[in-house]
């Protein structure tokens, strides 16, 4: 870790793309993290033309799957979903313990460029699910929407369901996302009057952020304008990157779900079967010969005493 230089600002300098950094007070019970999203967002939207409303949404939501998924140690997924009944029925981001995002919306209808969270999404619900490898079942958190946006939604959940003091800056627009996280760390000496002071000076001092330094200036510049009065150490940076878990195979295991006579009922009806990735837009084409050949291969597996399961 290294602290912030505190003699002088930094100069501005080109934000690191794809990029997440977590710092720590050494003068507060406090724990922070900071991320740009450039590369990773423009391959989520190379991929699917979203209304300019429900992209910043996405774009934020995807910032907050990175910066949260920072907080848990886990080899494995976390994923934020939103679902309600409004014109967006669905927004959902994966990032995964091998630095991975990706992330979908589904939509119907027009949808104006300055619509609202309470807008598209009506009384929505948001879930945070961590899926850790090697555990029975995954846990799940849900939260109503509550608040103006998303940040304020993800406060509301960690004070209402972990208890710990947490405040949220997100943005994004057509070219970048970026996020700042602060949470206090939970401690009996938290209920102390000192450490409540520290937790109020240090995110009264976040607040001042603006939307234009939250996307255009990085790490260092934007913490040390921020608190330069305080202790911060950095952690090294990690870095973040788009990548989808699609494949063949997957699909192939699939259909194999469905059963040949499903299979073969499409088959008979479009002449072939097409599945398209709903995060990467990747389309998969069976036709009559590859099914039969997927179905031939697995009875042939599932006779063989041999095969391992």
């Amino acid at each position: 870790m290294t602290p912030i230089p505190k003699l002088k600002e930094i100069g501005i300098t080109a934000v690191k793309s794809d990029c997440l950094q977590r710092f720590i007070f050494d003068n507060a019970a406090i724990r922070g993290e900071w991320v740009n999203l450039q590369e990773s967002w423009q391959e989520v939207l190379n991929r699917r033309d979203y209304p300019q409303a429900l992209r910043n949404v996405l774009g934020e939501m995807m910032g907050a799957a990175a910066l949260l998924a920072a907080t848990v140690k886990i080899t494995g997924r976390l994923v934020l979903q939103v679902r309600s009944e409004g014109p967006v029925s669905l927004m959902m981001v994966e990032c995964t313990s091998k630095d991975t995002l990706r992330a979908l919306a589904q939509w119907d209808g027009e949808i104006a460029d300055d619509a609202s969270l309470t807008d598209m999404m009506g009384g929505g619900t948001l879930a945070i699910t961590i899926e850790q490898e090697g555990a029975k079942q995954p846990y799940q958190g849900v939260v109503s929407l509550q608040g103006v946006n998303l940040a304020e939604t993800l406060e509301n959940y960690f004070e209402n369901s972990e208890q710990l003091a947490t405040k949220i800056w997100l943005s994004a627009n057509e070219h970048n996302v970026a996020g700042l996280f602060l949470q206090q760390l939970p401690s009996e000496e938290n209920q102390r009057e000192d450490a409540q002071e520290d937790w109020f000076r240090i995110s009264q001092l976040a607040s001042t952020i603006t939307d234009e330094e939250l996307l255009t200036l990085e790490s260092e510049t934007l913490l040390h304008r921020l608190f330069h009065e305080e202790q911060v150490r950095l952690f090294e940076p990690t870095d973040l990157r788009f990548s989808c878990t699609c494949s063949r195979q997957r699909v192939e295991e699939t259909i194999a779900m469905l059963g040949q006579e499903e299979a073969d009922d499409i088959i008979a009806t479009e002449g072939e079967i097409e599945v398209a990735c709903e995060f990467c837009n990747q389309h998969y084409t069976f036709d009559k010969v590859d099914v039969a050949k997927l179905f031939n291969n697995t009875v042939a597996s599932a006779s063989d005493p041999n095969t391992l399961h």
